[in-house]
């Protein structure tokens, strides 16, 4: 409900300011449309609330046009209200339409001039002949006789000649006029096609030789960039080769310094191995052997790991060898070298006193699983070098829910 009357109390305002702006510009606007605007503005609003109710972009482009179709309904209803309104005030005056006259082109100058002198000859001629008709023949009149006097027929008979002699006149230069006036036409016509030919022909000459400079330019623009292209592409190239065999030397460099520096740690580690294993055979016993590698657990834990792998040797058969090697997988551990505890685990399996004990055999075979599980969870955190007891407590029970999922037991 509280929805229903905030829109109609917009829709009111908006109608309201519709009207306020329609009177301000001068726009004609009847109550029904404002009406028909505020029913549409509901029609709308409804259908854009039932039609979706997230507002996506389809929902704004169907909001659109259903915003669009009824702002054109009311304004085709505004607009028939209007004209409906007019016609019946008698507001239409429909004008008849009346074609307008063609003007006619006002005739050449040397059209005008000739109609001109045959005007003004013929004037001239008609002009004499009234004169010679109304003046009398002067002749020498003779004795007065009984007999009558003959009338002028001969001065008559001679205007009627020169009116012809002058009308004759006239056509023939008329006609020579048309004839004057045809013969110029067509010179006229002939120098301006020439004349046009000539201009034709030169903007064609123009044309051609812009276009055969602008095909030089750009051949040349193309033979630069291909040739800037093939020098640059070539530079790339020497340089990426140049690159490459400094970076192939380097490696080089360094695979020998590696290889150099491996070959000197082995010879020392052989030497410190071959001084280490002298001093534990001046050991003849296992306690002896056990105390040296519990002092050098903290601090040498690799020479702790070589006096448990000696004693392990050398006592094979003593009943104390199983826990060796489980002390022996606990350093591994803790120098996050699971994969020499594994293989210290399965060596210790072939040897005839843990063979011989199932309950060693299932305890060692099971720390075999369990640390396998470990390197996977380890490998998959990409946190392999941590040792196992700075194993964060979150991987710790990732890694314990594994191996009781794959071997229905805990470590």
């Amino acid at each position: 409900m509280t929805f229903i009357l905030i829109t109609g109390s917009i829709m009111a305002v908006s109608i309201f300011l519709i009207h306020r702006l329609c009177r301000f510009f001068g726009i004609e606007m009847k109550w029904t449309s404002l009406v028909l605007c505020a029913i549409m503005a509901f029609i709308v609003n409804g259908m854009a609330i039932t039609m979706s109710p997230f507002l996506d972009r389809a929902h704004y482009l169907r909001l659109g046009v259903l915003v669009i179709t009824a702002a054109a309904l009311v304004t085709f209803f505004n607009e028939r209200m209007l004209r409906r309104e007019e016609a019946m005030a008698g507001g239409y005056t429909v004008l008849p339409t009346e074609e307008l006259p063609v003007e006619e082109a006002p005739p050449a100058e040397d059209d005008m001039l000739l109609a001109r002198r045959k005007k003004s000859d013929t004037a001239a001629i008609v002009e004499d002949a009234s004169v010679a008709e109304a003046q009398p023949t002067e002749t020498t009149a003779p004795l007065q006789t009984d007999s009558a006097p003959e009338p002028p027929t001969e001065s008559a008979d001679k205007a009627t000649a020169d009116i012809q002699t002058a009308q004759q006149a006239i056509e023939e230069a008329e006609a020579a006029a048309r004839v004057l006036a045809e013969k110029e036409a067509a010179e006229a016509a002939k120098k301006a096609e020439e004349e046009a030919k000539a201009i034709a022909e030169a903007k064609a000459r123009k044309a051609a030789k812009e276009r055969a400079a602008q095909k030089k330019r750009e051949e040349a623009a193309r033979r630069k960039t291909a040739a800037e292209a093939e020098a640059k592409a070539k530079a790339e190239k020497e340089a990426a080769e140049a690159k490459a065999k400094a970076e192939k030397a380097a490696a080089e460099a360094k695979a020998k310094a590696e290889e150099k520096a491996r070959q000197l740690a082995a010879a020392k580690q052989q030497a410190h191995e071959n001084q280490l294993k002298q001093e534990l055979s001046t050991m003849d016993s296992l306690d002896a052997i056990l105390d040296f590698a519990y002092e050098a657990k903290t601090a040498q834990p690799k020479d702790a790991i070589f006096a448990y792998h000696e004693a392990i040797s050398r006592y094979a058969d003593d009943d104390y060898t199983p826990f060796l090697v489980i002390e022996l997988g606990n350093l591994y551990k803790e120098q996050a070298n699971y994969s020499g505890a594994i293989a210290a685990y399965k060596k210790a399996l072939n040897m005839p006193i843990i063979a011989q004990n199932d309950a060693m055999c299932q305890e060692f075979t099971k720390n075999i699983h369990y640390l396998g599980t470990v390197q996977d969870i380890l490998a998959k955190h990409a946190a392999l070098s941590t040792p196992f007891p700075q194993i964060p407590g979150n991987i710790m029970q990732e890694i314990e829910d594994e191996f009781q999922a794959h071997n229905g037991g805990a470590k």
